[in-house]
């Protein structure tokens, strides 16, 4: 079963940061990071529509520009909200990275400069309106619950889904990969969930600690 670092390892590291994403691709399979639009028109990483949990700025993340964000404090740490473009250039080529669109418009933009990434990247989000925008990238369907869950993913041609853990079981394992699609659920914070995901026969645990990732 796949290690895939939520955000970075924000257990560990300030999240969705280039020196996170760096630090995490040594130690998982994959890292997931979450694409935004800036202010300015780049795709930038940040989870949140605001700056403000996780900087010391404050405002949407509309509202600044990709100059902007990269000047901000994340976490306390001596790093700014990157571009999408600056974390793919941090993972190399045998390690996967997940984009999570948090919002629609950026799935043309997501393939053209994976287009050139050195990694495999494949794109995930809760919306299936944005996932319609993705044509060339392998996709997965983030859900909180698993009823409905494989049959959405199937009409929208996914490769993958991406439940919530409590939803994460061995018969929800069993009809996604019987439509031949991977599971990878999240947020494992305890190594004993990582234990039930790999009973269960789930392909990857999303996480926010490496002491979490699977033996």
């Amino acid at each position: 079963m796949d290690c895939i670092a939520h955000r970075g390892f924000p257990g560990v590291n300030p999240e969705n940061t280039v020196t996170a994403v760096a630090n995490a691709a040594t130690r998982a399979d994959a890292v997931e990071v979450d694409v935004r639009i800036c202010g300015s028109g780049e795709l930038v990483v940040c989870h949140d529509e605001t700056v403000d949990r996780t900087t010391d700025g404050s405002g949407p993340v509309s509202a600044h520009t990709a100059e902007e964000l990269a000047a901000l404090s994340v976490e306390g740490s001596d790093q700014g909200v990157p571009t999408f473009e600056d974390v793919v250039e941090a993972v190399p080529g045998d390690v996967t990275l997940y984009a999570e669109l948090k919002e629609r418009g950026t799935g043309e933009a997501v393939e053209r400069v994976a287009a050139d990434a050195a990694p495999e990247v494949v794109v995930s989000s809760f919306d299936p309106g944005a996932l319609t925008e993705v044509t060339e990238l392998p996709t997965a369907l983030v859900q909180w619950e698993g009823e409905g869950l494989v049959s959405r993913a199937r009409e929208l041609g996914c490769s993958a889904v991406a439940p919530n853990l409590d939803a994460c079981d061995a018969s929800l394992v069993e009809r996604a990969h019987g439509a031949g699609l991977d599971v990878t659920a999240w947020t494992v914070t305890d190594p004993g969930e990582t234990e039930e995901l790999q009973e269960a026969g789930a392909d990857g645990a999303i996480t926010d600690f490496p002491d979490c990732c699977p033996s």
